[in-house]
Formats: C-alpha cells, sequence, structure tokens
C-alpha cells in the first residue's frame, strides 16, 4: 500500500499536465452536492439516479468541449460511447 501510495504521490512531479490537486473532481460534484442540499435530498431512488446520470453526461461533454445539449444528443443518438475521442 504504501508503494502505490508514493509512486501516486510524486506523478504530478513528473508530468507537468497532471494536477497537484484534486479540485476538478470537487468542482465536478459541487452542482451535485449544492441541488441535493437546496433541495432537501431526492424523493425518489430514481430521481437520485436519473440525476446523476444526467449530470455525468453533462460533465463529460462539458470536459471535451461540448455543451450540455450535445453531449446529452450524442449519448442519446448513437452507440459510441461519450468518453471516445473521435
Amino acid at each position: 500500500m504504501l508503494v502505490i501510495v508514493a509512486v501516486v504521490k510524486n506523478v504530478f512531479l513528473e508530468d507537468a499536465s497532471i494536477p497537484p490537486t484534486n479540485n476538478c473532481s470537487e468542482q465536478a460534484i459541487r452542482m451535485s452536492t449544492v441541488f441535493r442540499k437546496v433541495t432537501n435530498c431526492f424523493r425518489s431512488q430514481w430521481g437520485r439516479d436519473l440525476f446523476a446520470a444526467v449530470r455525468s453526461i453533462v460533465n463529460t461533454g462539458k470536459r471535451q468541449g461540448l455543451t450540455a445539449y450535445q453531449a446529452i444528443y450524442k449519448i442519446l443518438s448513437t452507440n459510441c460511447s461519450i468518453f471516445s475521442s473521435s
């Protein structure tokens, strides 16, 4: 376990494209956390699951330079993954 942690700790020192913090991850879940707190949680499991799926698609599309509409359209209109580079 310590060997893995030591390797992971030093990866960002060797590759400048890897940020040394997890701010991107924290910012990605911020909207979901704020929505959950403002609405006093979800009233159903399917609502929770739907919100999580839509936020995942929108955030992934945003990281690839797509608008929310483009990301949702792409995922619904094709059999390819939104994670593909094509």
